[in-house]
């Protein structure tokens, strides 16, 4: 696992206390901690995960807020 670089990456709080959860309870079941980047990893391989990324790419419109500051940039 040394050659795994550490990416930040912000989650709702909601979302972070799920998957913690889910931490302690594979620890309880399987004695081992898992660790975040090897679970969302896991996550990301299930097939529903493929539906749910189906079902959010269908909305029809996305409000995303985009911040164009230019302090900074000379």
């Amino acid at each position: 696992m040394a050659n795994k670089t550490r990416i930040p990456m912000q989650v709702a709080p909601e979302f972070e206390i799920r998957i913690k959860n889910l931490q302690k309870a594979i620890m309880i079941k399987q004695g081992h901690k898992i660790s975040m980047r090897d679970l969302t990893e896991e996550i990301s391989k299930t097939p529903s995960f493929d539906d749910l990324e189906r079902s959010l790419l269908s909305v029809g419109s996305v409000d995303l807020g985009l911040n164009f500051e230019k302090r900074g940039r000379k």
